[in-house]
C-alpha cells in the first residue's frame, strides 16, 4: 500500500473527507480516532502491507506519519 493509499484509507475509517489527512495530525486531535479504528487500523495495516501489529504498538504512536510507520506506508508519496 503507498502512502497516499493509506492515508485515503485512514480517511475512510476516520469518517473524513478523502484528502483530509497529511500525516502530521496528532491521533489525540482526530475526533473518531477510538478502539474501533484502532482495530480497524490494525486489520488494514495486516491485510494490505503484511504488517503484524499489536495494539500496544498503536498506543504508542502520536501521529498519523508513526501510523504510517507502524504500517510500512512511510515512502514517499506517489
Amino acid at each position: 500500500m503507498t502512502h497516499d493509499e493509506f492515508l485515503s484509507q485512514m480517511d475512510e475509517i476516520l469518517g473524513l473527507t478523502p484528502g483530509t489527512l497529511q500525516g502530521h495530525e496528532k491521533l489525540e486531535e482526530l475526533e473518531n480516532w477510538d478502539s474501533t479504528s484502532l482495530i480497524t487500523f490494525i486489520a488494514l495495516a495486516e491485510s494490505n502491507a503484511g504488517a503484524d501489529i499489536s495494539p500496544a504498538q498503536v498506543v504508542k504512536c502520536f501521529t498519523v506519519a508513526d501510523l504510517l510507520r507502524l504500517a510500512r506506508a512511510d515512502g514517499n508519496p506517489s
